[in-house]
């Protein structure tokens, strides 16, 4: 025997298993479709403009004004200190809801010029009363 004949199987051996196909992959189910939902109420928002009737308005515009007045109006003895007053009970009344601090600031500067130009007045109203006493005792 060659070694051809060697490799061969004998003929009456049981056949080969055949091959058997793997099964075949389930088949692809697709997932539901989503469930829909409508979307939350929509709510509009406030109209601008004014706020409604008898509902409180902001003060910030009016403190700024009143710190703006106070500043500008510092070398007339009064004034400052009452508009510095009126703007910073004004800014601190809605300070929190309207988070404004500019008019508070400004009132203070204006309170704070008013009241040194009021002191400063009443040095020289005391040194000229002082100063004409002396000239009309030696006169």
């Amino acid at each position: 025997m060659s070694e051809f004949d060697q490799n061969q199987q004998d003929p009456m051996a049981a056949p080969p298993p055949e091959y058997q196909a793997p099964p075949p992959p389930p088949e692809y189910q697709a997932p539901p479709p989503p469930v829909y939902q409508a979307p939350p109420a929509y709510q509009a928002p406030p109209p601008y403009g004014q706020p409604a009737y008898g509902a409180e308005k902001p003060m910030h515009m009016p403190s700024l004004i009143l710190g703006i007045v106070s500043i500008v109006t510092c070398w007339i003895p009064v004034v400052p200190v009452i508009c510095g007053i009126i703007g910073m009970i004004l800014a601190m009344k809605k300070k929190i809801e309207y988070k404004t601090t500019v008019g508070l600031v400004l009132s203070i500067i204006g309170l704070v010029l008013g009241i040194i130009f009021l002191i400063g007045y009443i040095f020289v109203a005391v040194g000229l009363a002082a100063y004409s006493g002396m000239l009309g005792g030696l006169m």
